[in-house]
């Protein structure tokens, strides 16, 4: 449809007017110069808040309307950013424009639910000037970031802040993880199979038992100079040498304390007269590492390398989707199939297909017509590892009511083997209690034990508390948070996904803030 539209014109008489004609307009139908009316505008925009510019183009045709990506950006970077509102509560969370380069900061209102403003930065001076133009702001719901707890104190020193209790946990189970690092040989073993069958212990049980036995002293490093013999001066010693050290050579320390133990466990077993490949599936490793174990006349340090992982597939990944196909067709024969994925490019060894064939074939029901049927060949049983330290710490932070029979059990397990794992469970429940239950009373309390249990860790997520206290203290006591502006930093990454990661902030500002 074509409109022709007839409009009046004027003539200014006055010889000191600048403007000497004047046509009239139609605010309510057109604007100046435009080729479309505002109503097929307003619909031609609102597809480009729903969808990205590419797809919105192809969409359009079949609405009736047509309509250039290029186009449509440009109509979408005329929208005006909505009228600024007083706010009394504020949420303030950074966001990623590129991962690990480039981060900017959202602004949210929590009483309205509705994002306020993207900025280009997430330092303190990017952050600053905006919340200078809002000097009515009253509460900031924040995360740990040093850096607007400082724009906010210099900006609004009289707001009070508080702290994201998400990041709260969030920082205490990072804390356990580091702690559960140096006590790695301690945890419990499990299957690599998901744990079944687990009996349900009652409460009484699962509480930790008070006479639980130390943990093992700590072994030496091989290239230490010094051997020492008191076990509490040589836990100091040991943790006044960790806090020196920087946090790259804390996590190597850590690496190769995990690598050490789990050296002498092989070892153990070797000298015990075991296999190794009985060694090699019991304690659920490749029996390349525990040849190399043997093999070395000492324990193998690593060599120096470049830091970059090779990607932990087996070889025989890509090949199981035919293998499967030509199982379920009615081949069966581990050599047939062996030659044919060798001919498609398989380089690994028969036996790790043979392990695959025997867990299929322990599927395949009895023949008929045997008087004494074949006996079904059982897939080798996995063997055991320990409890990673990162699926530990989540164990202990977690209330007991959403674990699993399995992971109550483990949780009895861990408080068992040493005094110190014991306390560092019961302070994480109880920390996590006290924030849920909003007990603001008892947070000094728990602070005070927290320092005395003279677990390196916790003291380290004591003194943050300490720096960020009055934040802290008002997420014990008050009802904001800021899972609202991180639901909207979700959403923030979906549109950047939508529009293929290649839309600057002000566009991505215009998708925000009038997203449909």
């Amino acid at each position: 449809m074509v409109l022709r539209l007839t409009v009046r014109k004027f003539f200014c008489r006055q010889l000191s007017c600048q403007r000497k004609i004047f046509t009239e307009r139609l605010p309510n139908l057109v604007r100046p110069w435009a080729r479309v009316s505002n109503r097929l505008l307003a619909e031609v925009k609102a597809i480009g808040l729903s969808a990205s510019a590419e797809v919105s183009e192809r969409l359009a045709p079949q609405l009736g309307m047509k309509v250039r990506a290029p186009t449509l950006l440009r109509h979408l970077r005329t929208i005006p950013n909505p009228p600024d509102a007083p706010v009394h509560v504020l949420g303030i969370d950074d966001f990623s424009m590129r991962r690990g380069d480039c981060y900017g900061t959202i602004l949210v209102n929590m009483e309205t639910h509705r994002p306020l403003d993207l900025l280009p930065d997430r330092t303190a001076d990017a952050v600053l000037p905006w919340l200078e133009s809002h000097p009515e702001i009253d509460i900031v719901s924040r995360d740990r970031a040093s850096a607007y707890a400082d724009a906010i104190n210099r900006a609004l020193p009289h707001a009070t802040q508080v702290t994201d209790r998400y990041h709260l946990v969030q920082n205490l189970r990072e804390h356990v993880q580091k702690f559960l690092d140096h006590k790695h040989s301690l945890l419990p073993k499990v299957s690599d199979t998901p744990l079944k069958g687990v009996p349900t212990p009652s409460p009484d049980t699962v509480s930790p038992v008070a006479s639980a036995p130390e943990a093992p002293p700590f072994v030496p490093d091989q290239h230490s100079s010094t051997i020492r013999q008191d076990p509490t001066r040589e836990q100091g010693h040991m943790e006044a040498e960790i806090s020196s050290l920087t946090y790259a050579e804390r996590q190597k320390k850590i690496s190769r304390d995990k690598r050490y133990a789990r050296y002498e466990e092989v070892m153990a077993l070797y000298r015990a007269g075991k296999a190794q490949r009985a060694i090699a599936r019991e304690l659920g490793v490749s029996r390349k590492l525990v040849a190399h174990f043997v093999s070395s006349p000492a324990f193998p340090e690593r060599a120096p390398g470049s830091g970059q992982r090779l990607s932990g597939k087996s070889k025989l990944t890509r090949f199981i989707p035919y293998l499967r196909e030509r199982w379920l067709a009615g081949t069966h024969k581990s050599s047939l199939l062996f030659q044919e994925i060798k001919e498609q490019g398989y380089t690994g060894s028969s036996s790790l297909l043979r392990h695959l064939i025997a867990e299929w074939r322990a599927d395949l029901p009895p023949k008929p017509g045997l008087r004494n049927p074949q006996k079904l060949r059982m897939a080798i049983p996995r063997g055991q590892r320990r409890l990673s330290s990162r699926k530990a710490s989540f164990l202990m932070i977690l209330p007991l009511e959403k674990l699993t029979d399995a992971e109550r059990k483990l949780i009895e397990q861990i408080c068992q083997a040493s005094s110190e794992l014991r306390s560092t469970y019961l302070l994480s429940q109880e920390f996590v209690t006290l924030l849920k239950n909003r007990e603001a009373s008892s947070l000094d309390g728990w602070l005070q034990r927290a320092k005395e249990s003279h677990v390196s860790q916790l003291n380290s997520f004591v003194n943050g508390i300490s720096r960020d206290y009055a934040a802290v203290r008002a997420a014990f006591s008050l009802s904001w948070s800021n899972g609202t502006t991180e639901g909207h930093v979700n959403r923030l990454k979906f549109l950047k996904r939508q529009m293929f990661g290649r839309a600057h902030l002000d566009l991505l500002r215009v998708k925000v803030l009038h997203a449909v």
